[in-house]
């Protein structure tokens, strides 16, 4: 699936009532955000500027999660920090795959069909939890 077309997928969280997920582990860390004082969130339409993500949506993120967003895939061996390879939690950057997965996964909870907006958390451990989360929802949609 591409990039573009998993933008097609989120986009139709909106309109699709029915994307709840009884996932378990998926409501628990959308209940660990909302215990947060500082919650910050954004409606599904503003994610998108004409098929490209928006770049405050992204900057929030960064700053939320006090993470770099990298635009692009990096040539060369220059941080073995920013690796796949590396446990999410030590990870200092996300790509664009991972912030898409994260709402991805937020659009399947019970949240999200509540109340149709999508919730930023301010933690790395639970965001990467959530982008696993979306990255399996998403390869069962192939």
């Amino acid at each position: 699936m591409t990039i573009h077309e998993y933008f097609s997928k989120i986009e139709a969280l909106q309109d699709n009532k029915n994307t709840f997920s009884a996932n378990a582990d998926l409501e628990f860390y959308i209940q660990k955000i909302q215990q947060d004082c500082t919650e910050s969130s954004f409606m599904l339409h503003s994610l998108f500027q004409k098929s490209t993500i928006n770049n405050t949506i992204i900057t929030k993120f960064s700053d939320h999660l006090k993470l770099l967003f990298l635009d692009e895939q990096e040539s060369g061996n220059v941080c073995f920090v920013n690796s796949d390879e590396i446990r999410p939690e030590y990870r200092q950057s996300f790509k664009l795959i991972d912030l898409l997965d994260y709402i991805y996964a937020l659009g399947h909870s019970s949240f999200y069909q509540k109340f149709q907006k999508i919730i930023i958390t301010n933690e790395a451990e639970v965001f990467w939890k959530l982008v696993k989360i979306g990255s399996n929802l998403r390869k069962e949609i192939k």
